[in-house]
């Protein structure tokens, strides 16, 4: 019979003891057995903490109390404290608030386009500010709040425990598989520090000394005694992949599956996790929320300064070690910003279009996109902003205007036709109807260029002047009188047109984990964009007729996008429901099999709500459903649908 034991360890973030423990009874979201819990006790007494560890250890070794029904008993005959350590689940999760008394201004972009910098100048932020901005090896989403205040406040969200043990525990496995794969020290270690750009290690952890491929000095250079006891978890990397790596050659097992059951290699984990939580206790003093686990849920901070924020977000290489940003979810920042007082400034890390990005900016007053003018447009992205209902409240800012033309001929004119030329150059990648579309919003719309972005000067408030003023949308009024006309006969070509460019991604078996928690998308996004873009396309943008001819081209693409927009939200709540929620049980399951069964069983989760391009009786079924929806869309709106 397996023994466990409780062991007491110091608070990371508060004055007082933690226990920590292996649960007998309770599963993790792998389901692996006897998950280890951590548990804040409410106690600084060192002779307190020692009885209620014995008082754990007894409910450790009696087996009848091993039931939550057995809850009652424990209660009569231990600590309060050490049973609700015991019986208690304490997970919680968070959900992104929206305040309706301000405008948000959603602001969006390849890394390296300016938004950071663009934002700075909008809120009139002095460089030496630092807190500021997700930076490049950020993962979080930043909102910055103006209001009528003297003092700036910050509101940080973090990622729950078991989410950053999930990040760590998948880091480990990538880099002991690259050295069971063959891959040298160096190899390990870059994996380990580089292998997931949503994750900086480094940050947290600080750099590992290890020789570098055909090079004989160390690398990096700079290393603290802090640091090098870092590179035990390399050494228990090696050795912990060599094990599996023969378990894997003599039974024939998954890597995954050994490595994640292995308690050596769940110990690591819970190791990585303590060193990271040591990285809390210089910010120790500021107001956090911490949760029975004794993981930060949030702190608020108040200065009247920004820069007295910037420990928590500054990405410099000297600091690595002493940051702790890649533990964040989200940042809110408010205060007496030289912008429109009652508005939100909302910066995204990235520009993959989810439904969580869609909810986002079906709230927002407008939509900032920022691209790097030397680069190529994004113009994908920008066709989903149309095809979800948003293009009316896109803003186009391309940045490093100067760098569009050459310095002979650097012209307003110059720049205005270099800028034409490129978006004419992406757009020779979309279909004839989108590009008409497209052409219209990037250049009918508010489109502006740049410069002098990453620069501060007296002036640089007049370079956005325009901008700002684009970026507040005022309420439109609806044109109660202008209905489109649609032939219900068209919504079959739309259909089948997005079956046909259906492209379904393969979910690994982590990504099949996060999605029984609730914590990833899976398919959807791809399935869904392909739903809307092809009705979109030959449905929605091309009405029969209009209830009346004395409109603009503004006013009918106003009453498209609303329509767009509705169709999308009933097309992600129809598909989130039916490969999402209804089937979490069967995600789990595929994240238990085994790799060479894994394709078979995850086509058939797909199948069962999108049916192989070859059964057309199914695809029938999921035809009227469609049709439905549009339907609904459609006469909700006030259009009219000719049978």
């Amino acid at each position: 019979m397996k023994v466990f034991r409780a062991k007491a360890c110091q608070s990371p973030t508060r004055k007082g003891w933690s226990i920590m423990f292996q649960h007998p009874f309770k599963k993790d979201e792998r389901g692996r057995s006897h998950p280890f819990v951590k548990r804040f006790m409410y106690t600084e007494q060192h002779d307190e903490i020692d009885i209620l560890v014995e008082e754990m250890n007894e409910l450790l070794r009696v087996q009848d109390f091993w039931t939550s029904t057995a809850k009652g008993r424990a209660k009569a005959r231990y600590d309060e404290r050490v049973v609700n350590a015991f019986y208690n689940d304490i997970e919680k999760k968070t959900s992104e608030q929206i305040d309706s008394e301000y405008e948000y201004v959603h602001v969006i972009g390849e890394q390296g386009s300016g938004k950071t910098s663009l934002i700075r100048q909008l809120l009139g932020i002095k460089k030496e500010c630092g807190f500021l901005g997700i930076g490049s090896k950020g993962a979080y989403s930043a909102t910055y709040k103006v209001k009528d205040s003297q003092h700036y406040e910050a509101a940080v969200s973090f990622f729950t425990r078991s989410e950053v043990q999930r990040k760590v525990e998948n880091i480990l496995l990538r880099s002991a598989e690259v050295y069971a794969e063959g891959g040298t020290d160096y190899d390990l270690v870059f994996e380990l520090l580089h292998g997931d750009s949503s994750f900086n290690l480094r940050a947290l952890l600080g750099d590992i000394p290890y020789k570098a491929r055909y090079f004989n000095d160390d690398v990096p250079l700079r290393m603290s005694d802090e640091n090098s006891s870092f590179k035990q978890f390399v050494d228990a990397i090696k050795r912990e992949s060599e094990i599996v790596k023969d378990a894997v050659d003599q039974e024939g097992r998954d890597f995954a599956e050994v490595w994640h059951k292995r308690l050596e290699c769940r110990k690591m984990t819970e190791q990585m996790l303590l060193a990271i939580e040591s990285r809390l206790r210089e910010y120790k003093e500021e107001t956090w929320e911490i949760g029975e686990d004794d993981w930060p849920i949030s702190c608020h901070l108040t200065a009247k300064e920004l820069s007295f924020f910037d420990p928590l977000t500054n990405e410099e290489e000297e600091n690595n070690g002493r940051l702790i940003y890649p533990l964040f979810r989200r940042i809110e920042v408010s205060g007496p910003f030289s912008f429109k007082k009652g508005v939100a400034i909302c910066e995204h890390p990235s520009v993959e279009y989810t439904g969580t990005i869609h909810d986002s900016f079906k709230q927002a007053a407008s939509i900032l996109y920022v691209h790097h003018g030397l680069k190529e447009l994004d113009i994908q992205f920008l066709q989903q902003l149309i095809v979800h209902g948003h293009g009316a409240k896109v803003n186009v800012c391309v940045t490093h205007g100067d760098l569009l033309t050459s310095p002979s001929c650097r012209t307003d004119y110059a720049k205005k036709h270099a800028m034409a030329k490129m978006i004419d150059g992406a757009l020779k990648s979309v279909s004839p109807l989108m590009r008409k579309q497209l052409h219209y919003y990037l250049t009918v719309g508010n489109t502006s260029i740049l410069e002098c972005v990453h620069e501060e000067s007296e002036e640089s408030h007049f370079l956005y002047k325009d901008l700002k003023a684009a970026l507040v949308s005022e309420t439109r009024k609806k044109q109660q009188e202008l209905h489109p006309i649609y032939l219900n006969l068209t919504v079959s070509q739309a259909f089948y047109e997005a079956m046909e460019s259906l492209n379904i991604p393969y979910m690994d078996r982590e990504t099949c984990l996060n999605i029984s928690l609730g914590e990833n998308e899976g398919p959807v996004p791809a399935i869904v964009s392909a739903v809307i873009s092809s009705v979109y396309e030959h449905f929605l943008s091309q009405p029969s007729g209009w209830s009346s001819t004395y409109h603009s081209v503004t006013d009918r693409q106003q009453v498209i996008q609303e329509l767009a927009g509705e169709f999308a939200t009933v097309v992600y709540s129809y598909f989130n429901e039916q490969l999402l929620e209804n089937p979490r049980k069967d995600w789990l399951a595929l994240y238990k099999e085994k790799e060479n069964d894994q394709p078979y069983k995850y086509s058939r989760v797909i199948e069962s709500v999108i049916p192989a391009k070859n059964d057309i009786y199914q695809q029938q079924i999921l035809m009227r459903t469609v049709y439905q929806l549009i339907k609904y869309v459609v006469e909700k709106k006030d259009g009219v649908m000719v049978h």
